[in-house]
């Protein structure tokens, strides 16, 4: 009989893994927060923005992260006009290598 549930074994398995993937970003994200006093301790013993407010403050860092934003955009702007032509061709026309050139592009959403 077919049934449309995920079996047990494979449901644990995704969950372990998206725990496995996101406990030590939850870590880092929790001592972010940590005093400087209790930086190394753990349950954290206090709650301060304290380090934001010093990132923040530093201009390097302001520098990087707009660097780092506009260079995001310019990537997106061309990944955009890119796919798009890909696609088209892909869709309009029958050639040699159609699918081999359409699996060269799904590839990277794969991994």
């Amino acid at each position: 009989m077919h049934s449309e549930r995920a079996p047990l074994g494979l449901k644990l398995a995704a969950w372990g893994g998206l725990v496995f993937l996101h406990f030590p970003l939850a870590i880092i994200a929790i001592y972010a927060f940590n005093t400087e006093d209790a930086a190394f301790s753990f349950p954290p013993k206090g709650f301060t923005l304290h380090w934001f407010n010093v990132a923040a403050g530093r201009q390097d860092i302001l520098d990087a992260v707009l660097l780092s934003a506009q260079i995001a955009c310019l990537a997106t702007a061309i990944a955009l006009v890119l796919g798009t032509l890909a696609a088209a061709a892909l869709y309009r026309r029958d050639f040699f290598g159609k699918d081999s050139i359409s699996l060269l592009l799904l590839l990277p959403i794969a991994l």
